[in-house]
């Protein structure tokens, strides 16, 4: 895989942002519109096809949405490759989220199981293997929350990717005028 076109996505859980659990929420659609934005620069301005999803709850399950929505819009060189740390990720999970999750690996391009079991450091592992496959990311990060958003954004600052970066604290409305 040629990682001049691939892009990745790294970003907050639903723990730091409540409103991911809400697809009705006002933010949550405003997140949705500014990562279309950003996805949508990517391919068009970067020529990106190729998108790596690590699967985690919250940003990374609704980017890889966005992404299977773009395929159908735009076109089907659109690919989506789930990064899985380990086999049982989702394994604790409600219900819900987990049919989610295996809607989105049904309809990936691929999938990269990094790891049988979890271990200590396979999300970070995880998170290293999407930035060294990529130049190109796009983040969910308020700048201030430490965890493995800012791991991430920091690895892929001295990988030297071009990152875009969406603070989910100032989403503005915009238009398409």
């Amino acid at each position: 895989m040629n990682k001049t076109h691939v892009c990745c996505f790294t970003g907050h859980r639903p723990h730091k942002l409540p409103f991911l659990r809400d697809e009705d929420h006002p933010q949550y659609r405003l997140l949705e519109q500014r990562l279309t934005k950003e996805i949508l620069e990517k391919v068009l301005l970067h020529g990106c096809d190729t998108f790596l999803c690590g699967m985690a709850q919250g940003t990374d399950m609704l980017c890889a949405e966005l992404i299977l929505k773009l395929r159908v819009l735009i076109g089907e060189h659109l690919r989506l490759v789930c990064v899985i740390p380990y086999l049982a990720q989702a394994q604790r999970w409600d219900a819900a989220e987990q049919g989610r999750y295996k809607s989105i690996l049904a309809q990936a391009d691929r999938k990269i199981l990094l790891g049988n079991e979890y271990t200590d450091g396979c999300l970070l592992a995880r998170n290293r293997f999407l930035a060294d496959h990529s130049m190109h990311m796009i983040a969910v990060y308020d700048g201030i929350s430490a965890g493995g958003t800012r791991y991430t954004l920091g690895y892929a600052r001295r990988k030297d990717l071009s990152i875009c970066v969406v603070d989910p604290n100032s989403l503005i409305p915009f238009s398409y005028e």
